[in-house]
């Protein structure tokens, strides 16, 4: 039996056998890839977790001071109330000791 005479019996499994190598390369490193993506994404998730962290306590902040500005703005229309009430008050005053 001559190298010839064993290809010819074997046609057939040759590509079978080839498909199967390949087609296992293929698979190994399609996952491979995939593992690589999942890593990317992992860390991106981390990243924009940490950025959703930040970005709360900036709004947390803007709240705070926000609630303050409404509170300052609210006393400040108090005194103008009564600063107003009192010149008011005084205009009268005025008004009887003119008469």
């Amino acid at each position: 039996m001559n190298l010839a005479e064993l290809f010819k019996k074997n046609i057939i499994l040759i590509p079978v056998v080839a498909s199967i190598l390949v087609g296992t390369f293929t698979s190994i490193r399609y996952v491979l890839n995939l593992t690589s993506t999942i890593d990317d994404s992992k860390l991106e998730i981390i990243r924009l977790s940490s950025e959703l962290d930040l970005a709360k306590k900036n709004i947390t902040d803007m709240n705070t001071r926000l609630t303050s500005a409404e509170s300052t703005w609210q006393m400040a229309e108090n005194l103008y109330r009564q600063l107003a009430d009192q010149v008011r008050e005084h205009s009268y005053d005025i008004k009887d000791l003119n008469r």
